[in-house]
């Protein structure tokens, strides 16, 4: 990945730095007492993995939790099985939490509800988590013990659904970080520690050395919690933690501002949440304008979360504002996801100055829901690899963890077949080639994280 040197046969690593990248029998002179030499036997050695976006903690959950995904649950009658069996290997009144279910992929086409989960698991509180993590069902003991009711109003940026009696059907839509909250006291500590340790094993198993946490709410305590489990090894990879835009300057304050490390966790971007659930744009973008201008002057890097094309024009709108009032040329100021985005949407992210951090393998996990549900016209423009590229756009590559799994090398195939799991192929011009999609997965990820100075290739002085 190193584009003024892009083969070599030999590197040297010292103290967790690279030394030495060369060719023939130079390295010879690096060997002795103490030197450990692997011959890669004619393979590719590549820079570690970088997942520019994924959620540490929300992946640590899954990993513990009853998986109701496709594979084992294709109808709310297996989830509600699964479920009911779960419960009767655990004590009643403790939590049952599950994930992976997808309305449109169920048999019978709609979101589980309370009363199926009330007739699988009546003495104990359950939460089904959708596979995306947009989505949250909880069965009535669940919301009684977490005070939700009739009485209970949407928060702004998600949507409680209710029954035509105006009661809730336990459906909750862009609220996983305000149940979360909820639930906190009956987080049981040995239980998400087990769960870092097993998202530890996942990431190392895939060559994955470094993280962004993308959490938009990650704040102090978040920052105390993930700080914590460094302090003990876990996660081994590196890790940069994006804070909520309504927490920067707390964080500040506590002289946790942008780029700061600490025990082995550094300060990210400044993240907002850029959503249409209501039907609306959330925060509207008067608020937005304003927040984002106020932590671009304090030298924060901003991040958008925009899926729909609304959002990302949205998003670009912003970072275009705020680099008019006050250029800053290194910013870097992200869009996340950047889902759907045909060539009107595309010229608005060039326009802006904008790098992109997106998925590539949605496409396999997803594709073959986009190919029934999303309309002829937005098909191609489903996560536009070739057009970013060929626009001159920066972009790096990530799982969304717990979304799916971080595994780089099924994404690098997706980005270069587009195909779907089922065997169908979404956007195909969109493919690009698998030096592109390797740097996206490795130099993309470090540049977007600026911190391409030192990891992301094989290159002297270079962390890798």
């Amino acid at each position: 990945m190193d584009l003024a040197r892009p083969r070599a046969e030999w590197v040297v690593v010292s103290e967790g730095r690279i030394r030495e990248v060369g060719d023939g029998g130079g390295y010879r002179g690096h060997l002795g007492r103490g030197t450990r030499s692997i011959d890669c036997g004619g393979r590719t050695l590549l820079p570690g993995f970088h997942d520019a976006h994924c959620h540490i903690l929300g992946l640590a959950s899954r990993l513990m939790a009853l998986d109701c995904g496709q594979d084992k649950a294709p109808s709310i009658a297996k989830i509600k099985d699964l479920v009911r069996r779960q419960a009767g290997d655990t004590t009643e009144g403790r939590w049952v939490r599950a994930f992976g279910y997808d309305e449109a992929l169920l048999a019978e086409g709609r979101h589980p509800n309370r009363r199926d989960l009330d007739e699988a698991a009546p003495s104990h509180p359950v939460r089904l988590e959708h596979r995306t993590g947009h989505g949250v069902v909880l069965n009535s003991l669940a919301m009684s013990m977490l005070g939700i009711g009739r009485n209970t109003e949407d928060p702004p940026e998600g949507m409680i659904e209710r029954d035509e009696s105006g009661e809730p059907t336990g459906v909750f839509l862009e609220m996983s970080s305000y149940i979360g909250k909820l639930m906190a006291p009956y987080r049981r500590r040995e239980e998400m520690e087990e769960g870092v340790r097993r998202v530890d094993g996942l990431l190392l198993s895939r060559g994955v050395t470094s993280v962004q946490d993308a959490g938009w709410e990650n704040g102090l305590e978040r920052w105390e919690t993930l700080y914590d489990y460094k302090q003990r090894g876990l996660p081994t990879p590196r890790v940069t933690m994006m804070v909520g835009w309504r927490h920067a300057v707390e964080m500040e304050g506590m002289g946790l501002g942008p780029g700061v490390e600490a025990g082995g966790l550094r300060v990210g971007a400044a993240k907002f949440m850029l959503t249409l659930t209501t039907g609306a744009l959330h925060p509207p973008m008067g608020e937005l304008r304003e927040a984002a201008l106020d932590l671009h002057n304090r030298g924060w890097q901003l991040a958008f979360h925009a899926v729909e094309r609304e959002a990302v024009e949205a998003a670009a709108e912003v970072i275009g504002y705020v680099q008019s009032r006050k250029l800053r040329p290194g910013a870097r100021h992200r869009i996340e996801h950047v889902s759907e985005c045909p060539p009107s949407t595309l010229a608005k992210v060039k326009a802006s100055g904008a790098v992109v951090v997106t998925q590539p393998g949605f496409i396999w996990h997803n594709g073959d829901r986009y190919l029934r549900l999303v309309g002829r016209e937005m098909l191609p423009n489903l996560y536009p690899l070739r057009s970013l590229t060929e626009e001159g756009i920066r972009w790096a590559a990530s799982s969304d963890a717990p979304v799916i799994e971080p595994d780089p090398l099924l994404d690098i195939y997706a980005a270069v077949s587009r195909r779907t799991v089922g065997g169908g192929v979404v956007g195909e011009r969109e493919s690009v080639g698998v030096e592109e999609a390797v740097r996206a997965w490795t130099l993309g990820g470090s540049y977007v994280g600026l911190q391409d100075g030192l990891l992301g290739s094989v290159q002297v002085g270079k962390a890798g």
